[in-house]
């Protein structure tokens, strides 16, 4: 006579067996499991779960999104699928998805929606809102991590609706716990530069390029720094390292590299970074009176040199 598994038993054994095939490659015989599962016991959660994220795994992503809908349209009181299907479309960048399937959830059930929505509006740049749901969610909050993550997503909201001694109260909140972290050094230098207190500006942007790999965000706020610093070498050094990274194209950046360049005597490199901007936008005014000024002055240098 066999050994009779109970369900959990069964389920058990066969999540594991699934297991096993994803570690040894052979992902459609752990795909086809799961479905037997999800089929043979449709209330359980964790098949849903596993499959979700293997079809994640294999960027299948509309395909995991739809599984977990298809649970809740049958269990739509299962918030911890609500919130794993919400964490999925942060993964993929659907905010206002992940906006729209956490507003029915209360803070009572489940307190990280407030985090979560707090994450999705900051990304739909609808400050406001984010910043309420950030202030509400430390109120329920208990996990340190989370706490001063919220910390840091605050001090970013106030640099974006430019208040810095806001921002740098709460970037101060979050040193407990990413005091090593490259992005508090990074916030730490954006709030100073724009409160003008450029030595310490510069003290945090070289303490993040330290802590970091090649990043063109970080790269350009230490040109800009350094440009303000009135150290024109450093900040075209740092702006043609953002450059070369992948922002050739960037309007912004490149009209920065002009104006640099001016400022270091190189004014044909200056007028191609002007005709780089207008390459991509013909009728940029700041570019076209950059060039005809710096055409201007590349004239005047050349009768002196004559």
């Amino acid at each position: 006579m066999g050994i009779i598994l109970d369900n959990i038993h069964q389920i058990d054994f066969k999540l594991k067996n699934a297991k096993k095939f994803i570690l040894s490659g052979k992902l459609l015989h752990a795909t086809q499991l799961y479905k037997s599962l999800i089929e043979e016991f449709p209330d359980e959660i964790e098949p849903f779960f596993q499959l979700a994220q293997l079809y994640q795994d294999q960027n299948l992503r509309e395909d995991a999104e739809n599984l977990l809908l298809n649970y809740l349209k049958k269990h739509n009181d299962a918030i911890d699928v609500t919130i794993y299907l919400a964490q999925l479309y942060l993964q993929n960048s659907k905010w206002n998805k992940m906006v729209e399937i956490l507003q029915p959830v209360t803070p009572d059930e489940e307190p990280v929606a407030l985090f979560l929505l707090g994450y999705a509006y900051f990304k739909l740049e609808d400050y406001e809102i984010s910043k309420i749901n950030f202030i509400n969610f430390l109120k329920y909050n208990c996990k340190p991590e989370l706490f001063y993550e919220t910390q840091l997503f605050l001090s970013k909201i106030y640099i974006a609706k430019n208040k810095y001694s806001k921002a740098l109260e709460y970037a101060e909140k979050s040193e407990n716990f990413y005091s090593n972290y490259w992005e508090l050094k990074y916030i730490y230098a954006d709030i100073y530069l724009n409160m003008k207190m450029i030595n310490h500006a510069i003290d945090n942007i070289e303490a993040c390029i330290k802590m970091t790999t090649a990043n063109s965000i970080v790269y350009k706020l230490a040109g800009e720094i350094y440009f303000n610093a009135k150290n024109y070498i450093k900040s075209e050094e740092y702006f043609l390292k953002c450059f070369n990274i992948n922002d050739k194209n960037n309007l912004d950046l490149n009209l920065k590299l002009a104006d640099v360049s001016l400022k270091n005597s190189k004014i044909e490199e200056a007028v191609n970074y002007f005709n780089l901007v207008l390459k991509i936008n013909p009728k940029h005014n700041i570019a076209l009176k950059g060039k005809k000024n710096a055409l201007s002055l590349l004239n005047k240098q050349n009768v002196y040199n004559e």
